[in-house]
Parts: structure tokens; C-alpha cells; sequence
């Protein structure tokens, strides 16, 4: 197995060499998940969205076997794997595009990302800096993220983090793992009242570790919180690119666009001008 793919199956030369941040959302458990239900339905409130494009989200992500996320800047490119043949994609928001490889893999994105991305695969490129520490992220993880302290919020910034890196999961309890690193050992005192607002939170050489843990009844009183939160600001990221994922057309989907079939990448949906 060549090198840049680890060992869920994804070929990290998708990945923006520069990427700010990358994340993996592993969708295998998320259909027998109430929680990771209601904590989608939280965080795509918190956006502005409303319920029935919460509810085509979770469908979207509950579809399919994984989502990777590549971000650069304003720019996104998505490896989504295992689509069903009969799901439809959305039709693309102006300068989106996607792209079908073999074996239900998906790329969807920025135009010239998504190019630039098939082009990476094609050739025996080195991974970037992130994205070979996506590559060598824990197995089995249900949903990690990595990237630039600006996802994890202006208080980390403010306390001189540099980048920091998550792995959660959504079965019984939601459960968090972070890493904050600096650049050099941070000055407990300095930090003291950032480090207040994380919970489990130590000092351990260049880095602080966090850890929470939640129930579901903890998780819907408190979504402010979780939105906020590094954990609650990485999913975030991936809710609002999934809005263009493709959705499993069931029969009590309704259209709101033409749908065309037969298409190689399977069916989706056209604008009407």
C-alpha cells in the first residue's frame, strides 16, 4: 500500500500540501448514534442552518463510510468514501465542483482545488507537513482534526498556541482528547486563566492536554459551550462543507431541484436559471 494512504484507506495526497487544517469524521457508527444525532442538529443550528438541512446533513454523513477535509485558507477540498449508488448529489454552489474516483470515492470542493487534488493523486507526491500527521493519526479514531491554534479559538491564540490537534467520539458520552502545542514550555501562570476554561487541563512539556467527557443530557443544555469549543469549532468546520455532500434518495425525499440520472458519477441535482 503506497505510503501517503493510512491505514482507513485515505490517499493523503488529496490534502492541500499546505493546508491550515485537515479532519477525518469516521460516519460507520453515526446512524445508531442519538447523540452524535443531536450534536450535529446543535452545531448546525449554532450555523444559522435550519432543521431540514440539519436533517439532509446527518443523512449525508450517515451515508457514507468517511469524510476527510483539507482547508487552506478560504479554500476546501473533500474526499468523501463509500458513496451510495443512489445518492444524489446537490447541485454545486457557484465555483464548486466534484469529481468521482474509483471505488465511491468522491472528491468535492473548491474547482481548482479539486483539480489540483486529482492531480496530486496521480503522481508520487511527498505529503505536506499536516498532512502526514493525518496520515500517522490514530487508528480507529471517530472523528480527529488537526491544523492552526485559529480553529481552536482566539483564547488559545491569545495564550500563544501554535497548532493543536483532537480526537473525539459520539457513541455514549462525547468524549475529547486535545493537544495544544507552543512553541516552547508555556508559563503555567501566564495561561492559568485560558487553562480554567478546559476542564482536565495539564501541562505536559511544549503542550497542554484537555480532556472532557460528557452524557447526552450534558451535551443538550450546554451547546454554547460545545459549539466553542475546539472539539465543538473542528465538526463545525466539516458541517458546513457536508451541506454538499450527496444525500440518499429515499421516497420521502422531495426535491426542490431537477434530478438528473444516469450520470457516471450517479445522479444529481441542476440548477434551474
Amino acid at each position: 500500500m503506497p505510503s501517503t494512504i493510512d491505514a482507513a484507506g485515505i490517499d493523503w495526497r488529496f490534502a492541500d500540501p499546505s493546508a491550515d487544517t485537515l479532519a477525518v469524521l469516521n460516519c460507520s457508527k453515526l446512524p445508531e448514534s442519538s447523540l452524535a444525532h443531536s450534536v450535529i442538529n446543535q452545531l448546525a443550528s449554532n450555523q444559522g442552518l435550519s432543521p431540514t438541512e440539519a436533517q439532509n446533513i446527518f443523512r449525508a454523513l450517515s451515508g457514507v463510510n468517511q469524510v476527510a477535509l483539507s482547508i487552506r485558507a478560504d479554500t476546501i477540498v473533500i474526499m468523501l468514501t463509500g458513496r451510495p449508488a443512489d445518492a444524489i448529489l446537490p447541485a454545486p454552489e457557484a465555483g464548486w465542483k466534484s469529481m468521482p474516483l474509483g471505488g465511491n470515492v468522491l472528491l468535492i470542493g473548491h474547482a481548482a482545488a479539486v483539480d489540483q487534488a486529482s492531480q496530486r493523486l496521480l503522481i508520487d507526491s511527498a505529503l505536506g507537513g499536516l498532512p502526514q500527521a493525518a496520515h500517522q493519526r490514530p487508528a480507529g479514531s471517530e472523528f480527529w482534526i488537526a491544523g492552526s491554534a485559529k480553529l481552536a479559538g482566539p483564547e488559545a491564540v491569545s495564550a500563544g498556541v501554535k497548532r493543536y490537534g483532537l480526537t473525539a467520539s459520539m457513541e455514549d458520552r462525547l468524549t475529547s482528547d486535545t493537544i495544544f502545542e507552543f512553541d516552547g514550555a508555556p508559563d503555567p501562570s501566564a495561561i492559568r486563566a485560558w487553562l480554567s476554561t478546559l476542564g482536565d487541563a495539564k501541562i505536559e512539556g511544549n503542550a497542554v492536554r484537555a480532556t472532557t467527557s460528557m452524557d447526552a443530557d450534558e451535551t443538550r443544555r450546554n451547546p454554547t459551550q460545545i459549539a466553542g469549543s475546539p472539539f465543538g469549532r473542528g465538526l463545525g468546520a466539516l458541517i458546513q462543507s457536508a451541506r454538499y455532500l450527496p444525500v440518499r434518495d429515499t421516497a420521502t425525499t422531495v426535491h426542490t431541484k431537477p434530478v438528473i440520472y444516469g450520470l457516471d458519477d450517479g445522479p444529481r441535482e441542476v440548477k434551474v436559471k
